[in-house]
């Protein structure tokens, strides 16, 4: 597998294929994802502050799924399962749209043809989305190991939507973590803040 990106969520009928833009394909947020996982992923000092300068471009796609892979040795399989997953709702998707009382035969086909048109699309952003989990889930445990209690980065919103789902992937964790997300201003500059909140 290689990771490619596909684009917004495909809104799919028989008038056509439209695009939800608010609901970005992940591949977008995997090079930070992979960077974080590079700037925590080391031995900590007591009371010592560190600091990362990302990349001024994202990183190879090769690359981030290597190291995503590094860290959860059953990706593959997971991606397997999530290909076959939407493989079967793609066909109940058709299945349905042979199937639907309300249009007529014109709009079933169109309906059928633009299900079958967004197939490879629907697959490949399903996978950027394993790997991108897969990826928040190593940093969860990577924060957990090395109790780091707070990541400081630029509010940019490829962030902030990143640190929202590590929010989410500490949560997961046995016992799960609480933490926060905070927006401040700092010698003019907005930056964004996840506190992790470790039980004393």
């Amino acid at each position: 597998m290689s990771l490619k990106y596909a684009g917004p969520k495909p809104l799919i009928s028989a008038h056509g294929v439209e695009f939800d833009l608010n609901k970005e394909d992940k591949y977008i947020y995997l090079s930070i994802v992979a960077e974080l996982i590079l700037a925590l992923d080391h031995e900590y000092i007591d009371d010592q502050k560190y600091t990362y300068m990302t990349a001024k471009k994202p990183l190879d796609c090769d690359y981030v799924l290597e190291l995503i892979r590094k860290y959860d040795p059953s990706l593959d399989q997971e991606i397997e399962n999530r290909r076959k997953i939407e493989e079967d709702e793609i066909a109940e998707e058709l299945r349905r749209a042979h199937e639907n009382k309300v249009l007529c035969e014109e709009e079933k086909e169109v309906l059928v043809k633009n299900i079958e048109l967004m197939r490879s699309y629907l697959i490949t952003r399903s996978l950027n989305k394993t790997v991108y989990y897969s990826g928040i889930a190593s940093l969860a445990h990577i924060i957990k190991r090395g109790h780091i209690d707070r990541i400081i980065a630029p509010m940019f919103p490829k962030f902030n939507h990143v640190f929202h789902s590590i929010q989410g992937g500490l949560l997961k964790l046995h016992p799960p973590i609480d933490s926060c997300i905070d927006i401040y201003e700092h010698e003019g500059h907005l930056s964004v803040e996840l506190a992790i909140l470790f039980k004393k």
